[in-house]
């Protein structure tokens, strides 16, 4: 008979404990007004003693076959191996339903005696396997692949819209001062992890400046020599110490975290280059009272990196900030650090918290390895621009016009003279 229809049985075979127990009950016998209800009670009955039916249907009666019966056939799903078809994988068999199951016999074939009238017989009525125990399935989230544009970060490769390129992405390295050190120092706060990320970021400016058309920004923070941009409160809260030191006050490089003061550069070994903007900052956040929105709104700026110190104050604020207007934020944790791994850890979780609240979260080497991809994909885009069929292009030579070597007479104001007539020479001044 033609088949019209596939198994409709359990997505997958699992193993069974215990002892096999060959008499898993058999349905009792009787009618069905259609061929809906007879699969639901079979099903029913099969799910209830421990296995599962799956179901293969045969053409049903129509004008051109009035005369044939339509069949059911009911074979135990539980217990049995795949027969091969296709040269499909026995995991990609069993997750496609493409394979007949061979071993367990248990059968039973249902007829449609009449449009209301279906009937079954139990052909086989054993089974060669204990019953089944149903576990919960717990769907397995896909690991897709990060597209062109985009590089490997979590919760979701980033940028999410794949623009990653040249004049669309920035690196900002924020606040990697020399200040720092006698600052945090003050604060009873080691800055040891905040030096031991100088390599990392260095290699991303590396990286970047390798190719021309990457933009980077470097933050500093700081304030007025007369004090005028240093709120009372944060004054207050600097010198809330052991040593009372806090901002403004002399350290072995100056007044801590003033600018001018030799404290308030940026460390010798990431020095800004001249065409690399330095956004100074009086404030956690690079947005608050800074150009830094509307410099990199006028570049195209899409997307950002963000790197630097510490992860949990002024990365994280400028992060948040720059996501609320509408940028596409990394955070690039293993070239940020923080007073503790603690505050570290804490800051880069929230960031990836409710999907990627903030943004996403990536590590140096997947950095480089996409703006690597990117300039490769650059350089062939211009090798395909420069050639034809594989052989470069030669730029044609470009020819001098016969009137432009022509000299013009002008007037003592230096301007052209209109001939009115447009027929003849220049007319005298």
């Amino acid at each position: 008979m033609a088949d019209s229809g596939g198994f409709e049985g359990m997505p997958d075979i699992q193993e069974f404990a215990g002892e096999p127990k060959m008499d898993l009950g058999i349905p009792q016998q009787q009618s069905y007004p259609d061929r809906e209800s007879l699969k639901d009670s079979l099903q029913t009955f099969a799910r209830e003693h421990g296995y599962g039916m799956a179901i293969k249907t045969s053409s049903r009666p129509d004008e051109k076959k009035s005369g044939r019966a339509a069949k059911l056939w009911l074979r135990c799903d539980r217990g049995g191996t795949y027969r091969p078809r296709n040269g499909l994988t026995e995991e990609t068999r069993k997750r496609k339903r493409t394979s007949r199951l061979t071993d367990c016999q248990f059968l039973i074939i249902a007829t449609g005696q009449t449009e209301n009238l279906w009937t079954f017989e139990v052909i086989h009525p054993f089974h060669n396997h204990g019953p089944y125990s149903e576990t919960p399935h717990r769907p397995q989230p896909m690991k897709d692949r990060a597209k062109k544009g985009q590089l490997e970060a979590a919760p979701y490769h980033w940028p999410h819209e794949p623009n990653l390129g040249l004049f669309t992405t920035a690196l900002v390295v924020i606040d990697m001062q020399r200040d720092y050190g006698g600052y945090l120092s003050a604060q009873g706060i080691d800055p040891a992890p905040c030096r031991a990320v100088i390599p990392k970021i260095s290699q991303l400016l590396e990286a970047f400046r390798k190719y021309q058309g990457f933009h980077i920004y470097f933050t500093r923070e700081g304030h007025r020599p007369s004090l005028a941009t240093l709120p009372e409160r944060e004054k207050y809260r600097s010198t809330n110490n052991l040593t009372h030191i806090g901002i403004g006050d002399q350290t072995q490089l100056g007044r801590a975290l003033i600018r001018g003061e030799l404290g308030h550069e940026i460390m010798p070994e990431l020095q800004p280059l001249e065409d690399e903007e330095i956004i100074d900052k009086p404030a956690r956040g690079a947005f608050a009272h800074t150009e830094l929105e509307l410099i990199l709104r006028t570049a195209g700026i899409k997307n950002l990196i963000l790197v630097g110190v510490t992860t949990d104050v002024c990365v994280s604020t400028t992060m948040r900030e720059a996501s609320d207007r509408g940028f596409e934020c990394l955070l690039v944790e293993d070239a940020c650090a923080a007073a503790t791994t603690a505050a570290h850890t804490a800051t880069v979780e929230s960031v990836k918290g409710e999907g990627g609240i903030f943004g996403a979260v990536s590590k140096v080497q997947d950095v480089l390895q996409a703006v690597d991809g990117v300039m490769a994909r650059s350089e062939k885009r211009v090798d395909r621009i420069n050639t034809v069929n594989g052989t470069p292009i030669t730029p044609v030579p470009q020819m001098s016009h016969p009137l432009s070597t022509m000299s013009t007479p002008v007037d003592a104001h230096g301007y052209v003279p209109i001939d009115p007539n447009m027929t003849g020479p220049y007319p005298e001044s």
